[in-house]
């Protein structure tokens, strides 16, 4: 089995097939109440050239406290569920990561979970944010009903106060 990870900006209408449309409501998240902003990078992670594994990507800036934080936003982590349990998604989320930190060279990563998937993450180092995180959606602003988490990727420690994403969530 021959596995490669590369970085592209587009993904095909058959990978988004493959990486997302495997099941219903794959992110638990799918009932329409959410609108999500687009991913600009995405980690693919092939298997015999087929996409098995995916995390988006975004560059942004959001207030912390009254501080701009620039952040890696990772999305649509996600793997093919024929997949499943081979350590795909956690191989991917590492190379993105990396990305992050030493192409995109942000400060932190920021991602939004499900209760279920936060030890998966905090396995992987991800710290949960304890102070409201505020989102923006087409009927106004509102606080994260989902984990936020964070990376951090140097020696700077998450500020305190409520963060404000100053975007849609990603």
């Amino acid at each position: 089995m021959s596995e490669t990870i590369r970085v592209v900006t587009e993904l095909t209408d058959e990978e988004r097939k493959r990486l997302f449309g495997w099941g219903e409501h794959i992110f638990g998240l799918e009932d329409g109440k959410y609108t999500w902003r687009p991913k600009e990078i995405h980690i693919v992670l092939d298997v015999d050239g087929q996409a098995a594994s995916h995390v988006g990507l975004i560059d942004h800036t959001v207030d912390v406290g009254g501080q701009p934080v620039r952040v890696g936003g990772v999305g649509g982590v996600a793997t093919n569920g024929e997949m499943h349990g081979r350590g795909y998604a956690r191989k991917t989320l590492r190379y993105a990561e990396q990305f992050m930190r030493d192409e995109m060279k942000v400060e932190f990563g920021l991602l939004f979970c499900l209760d279920r998937l936060k030890p998966f993450y905090e396995r992987q180092g991800w710290q949960l944010l304890t102070e409201p995180v505020e989102i923006e959606q087409p009927a106004g602003r509102m606080v994260s009903p989902l984990n936020v988490m964070v990376l951090p990727f140097g020696a700077r420690v998450w500020p305190k106060g409520a963060t404000d994403l100053r975007s849609l969530p990603w």
